[in-house]
């Protein structure tokens, strides 16, 4: 009896781990013909939700509900996006049985500004994008299910802060290409240019270095950093243009300011992170380093696990198929073993 048990068991664990990557991802060459029908469409059907801070600003937010959801993910997207550019994300999560929940963070997409000029990526306070966040996991997140933070370049950050000061409101982080260390010029040239953006605040309220507000003859596929796929690349083009109060340009001298000094920190803390971590990374990585990511596990030591992806742009999950597919699978396999 002893022996066909173990037998049984055997077969299941066998069984399991031969779907555990037999997930529902859309393609490249359908992407065409079903963006605008259904993934858009799945999309604009949640409501766009509001909620205030405390000095009156409205987050933008949307809630995907999934049907007999195995976990609730909630995504925090990178510097100047909107929650436009996860659309097939969304999509894909939702068909794998997870429910999603999604803000844009303060000074970007639907989001207020905290300027004038709208275009400009600022912020006062770097932590107040994670007081932010807070309020969105504590006022309007279930916790039904088990509860998984997706995180994307500057909003790696953001959750690695979050991590190591709300140590028990998640069971699970995941780290997209986070911004441990922004790359600036050259990643030998950080650590000094760091230093001048804090030490030299002429005028906070600028531009950093050559940037400028959105332009969308700047944003072409060829020689871009983000990402192989050119479909996924003109789609989410596309989603800005048709709603172009969700662009913003160049971040701010102040934000750089702020984004070197609370990078250092969320690395110089990856300890006091209690929960399990997985860091997607970018094998040819040009946006942020990959050194910080890299040290950054290190310090979390047992509780990280960093997989590199050779061949990858910044942007992996709206990468080509081949990459997409198999970080989307990697990830999925982490969250389905927290989830059970």
């Amino acid at each position: 009896m002893r022996l066909l048990l173990a037998i049984l068991l055997s077969a299941v664990i066998s069984l399991t781990l031969l779907n555990a990557r037999e997930y529902k991802f859309t393609s490249e060459q359908e992407l065409q013909k079903i963006y605008s029908s259904t993934i858009s469409s799945h999309f604009y059907k949640q409501k766009l939700h509001y909620f205030s801070t405390t000095n009156a600003l409205k987050i933008a937010y949307k809630i995907f509900p999934a049907k007999n959801a195995k976990a609730t993910i909630v995504i925090a997207s990178g510097r100047a996006e909107s929650m436009l550019k996860y659309k097939e994300l969304i999509y894909d999560l939702n068909q794998n049985s997870y429910s999603v929940y999604i803000l844009d963070h303060r000074g970007q997409g639907y989001s207020d500004r905290l300027l004038d000029d709208s275009q400009l990526g600022h912020i006062d306070d770097f932590f107040d994008y994670v007081l932010d966040l807070k309020y969105f996991v504590k006022r309007i997140v279930p916790k039904d299910k088990k509860m998984i933070l997706f995180a994307h370049s500057m909003g790696g950050t953001v959750a690695s802060l979050y991590a190591q000061t709300y140590k028990r409101d998640f069971d699970a982080l995941v780290l997209h290409s986070p911004m441990h260390q922004p790359t600036l010029l050259s990643n030998y040239l950080v650590g000094f240019v760091c230093h001048l953006a804090q030490k030299y605040k002429t005028n906070p309220y600028s531009y950093v270095f050559t940037k400028r507000s959105y332009d969308d003859t700047k944003h072409e596929f060829e020689g871009n950093r983000f990402t192989h796929s050119k479909i996924r690349f003109e789609l989410t083009k596309s989603s800005y243009e048709k709603e172009p109060r969700t662009k913003v340009g160049g971040p701010s001298t102040h934000w750089l300011a702020q984004a070197c000094i609370w990078s250092k920190a969320s690395v110089q803390n990856a300890d006091k992170i209690e929960i399990p971590i997985l860091l997607l990374q970018a094998g040819d990585e040009m946006v942020v380093n990959n050194k910080a990511q890299e040290e950054f596990c290190e310090n979390a030591a047992q509780k990280c696990q960093l997989k590199r992806f050779e061949g990858a742009y910044h942007e992996m999950f709206v990468e080509k198929d081949s990459i997409r597919k198999e970080v989307l699978s990697e990830m999925l396999d982490f969250i389905s073993k927290i989830s059970r």
